[in-house]
């Protein structure tokens, strides 16, 4: 018995049509399985803020010159992000940001300027934080 390229190809030539159209709907039904899949993806936005600590100011001198000074600061100082991703590829993605608040910042200024720490701002230590802040 000879096995010849011809026999074979006369014999499959009626199936080929079926075996293609069964491995392009096998490629479809793939693809559209891993499409409808798709991912789980949360995205957070946490904004953390402090409470003020409480300050008086000596004078109404005072208030304005700490108020000035504190409104020329830089916001991107002063600001501070965190981020946070966790992901699985394809299934799972999760992400987190946290910034931080302005009470922050307030509370800085007020650590720098109140040097003798009786939380109470002079009109002395406002002058001397608003020329540190030019």
């Amino acid at each position: 018995m000879e096995f010849s390229g011809r026999i074979w190809n006369a014999s499959f030539r009626p199936l080929l049509p079926m075996i293609m159209t069964q491995q392009v709907a096998y490629f479809l039904s793939t693809a559209a399985a891993l499409m409808a899949a798709g991912c789980i993806h949360t995205e957070e936005t946490v904004y953390k803020d402090v409470t003020r600590v409480p300050v008086e100011f000596e004078s109404e001198t005072a208030g304005r010159l700490f108020y000035e000074t504190l409104s020329r600061l830089p916001r991107n100082k002063n600001r501070q992000e965190s981020k946070t991703e966790v992901s699985i590829p394809v299934i799972f993605g999760h992400s987190q940001r946290v910034v931080r608040g302005e009470n922050a910042a307030f509370n800085e200024a007020v650590a720098q300027t109140d040097t003798n720490k009786d939380g109470r701002i002079t009109e002395t230590e406002a002058r001397i934080f608003s020329n540190q802040i030019k």
